[in-house]
């Protein structure tokens, strides 16, 4: 025995609508408004804190360019040669906690609700950046002559520097350091 009336059509299950692209999103949209206000408000920041996120930003810049050097010569050939504060560990840490630094006061500024003292992070941040900086004038990738089994005529062949890219690195990190010290105490 069935429950289907003769001559009754059944009556068919419900489907579930599917989603339309025209309703809202979980996910958050970035537009031109909102970009827009972004740029609004960090043009209206105060100028310490533009300060401090331009030498963050300056730090990682000069850790791209030639941060350390060497140069050799030998019987009237010379050469030399440069690489990046990415080939050296406190190099790109330093570069790393300043950009950091800038970006903990960028998501302030923009409004972001952070679990930690802004300000005290920011210069923590950059004075671990100064520090790092500090010790890459002293520790170079590779180690120095005198840590080689070289002759001294071969080591005094070799000359180990810094390039431009750490000395941009070095005084940005400390501007950005005394900036961020300025601006804690000013709160």
């Amino acid at each position: 025995m069935s429950d289907h009336t003769p001559g009754a059509e059944p009556t068919p299950e419900p489907t579930p609508a599917a989603p339309t692209s025209s309703g809202p999103s979980s996910r958050p949209s970035f537009d031109s408004a909102s970009a827009n206000q972004a740029v609004e408000t960090l043009k209206s920041a105060d100028r310490l804190d533009l300060g401090i996120i331009g030498a963050g930003v300056l730090v990682f810049l000069g850790s791209l360019l030639p941060y350390y050097t060497v140069s050799v010569d030998i019987l009237g050939t010379s050469t030399s040669d440069s690489a990046s504060a990415w080939h050296g560990f406190f190099g790109w840490f330093g570069a790393l906690l300043a950009l950091a630094g800038a970006a903990v006061l960028v998501a302030k500024l923009l409004g972001v609700a952070l679990p930690v003292a802004v300000r005290t992070t920011v210069l923590a941040l950059f004075a671990g950046a100064v520090l790092c900086t500090v010790l890459a004038l002293f520790v170079t990738p590779g180690g120095s002559c005198d840590d080689t089994f070289l002759g001294n005529t071969v080591c005094d062949a070799i000359d180990q520097g810094h390039g431009f890219g750490y000395w941009l690195a070095l005084l940005a990190s400390i501007a950005g350091l005394a900036l961020a010290a300025v601006r804690r105490s000013a709160d």
